[in-house]
């Protein structure tokens, strides 16, 4: 069943691949809000209701101020399998991807990166390709 849902949230501190990001989403039809510090999206990610839209988190491990991790256990914990999360990190190696997972994250895509296929991932997660 495809997603309803029409936002994108990201959190990465890289202003340049969030103007990409919001740009390449914006053309496939979705709405896009970012954050650049972990503070903020965690409270936004924090209020149920705020949700209501979001079809997928996309979430950067390290961040100005905590690690992508402590949000993704946190949203985890409060909203289990609402919304899936895939990380977005050069901390690719093979501890980091599976303790990702393993705390909830439905895929792990290393930096660098092809812009396309992680296009195509999300589509594939929320069940629109």
């Amino acid at each position: 069943m495809a997603t309803q849902r029409k936002q994108i949230v990201i959190v990465d501190d890289d202003e340049t691949l969030l103007k990409l990001l919001t740009y390449e989403f914006h053309n496939i039809g979705f709405e896009v809000k970012t954050f650049v510090l972990g503070k903020p999206a965690l409270d936004f990610l924090s209020v149920e209701k705020n949700l209501n839209d979001v079809a997928l988190v996309i979430l950067d491990r390290i961040l100005p101020d905590m690690d992508g991790i402590d949000i993704l256990k946190k949203f985890t914990q409060m909203f289990p399998k609402q919304v899936p999360v895939l990380i977005l990190s050069v901390l690719a190696d093979e501890q980091n991807v599976l303790t990702g997972l393993n705390l909830g994250a439905v895929d792990y895509v290393a930096k660098p990166f092809s812009v396309f296929l992680l296009l195509q991932k999300a589509l594939h997660l929320l069940g629109l390709k």
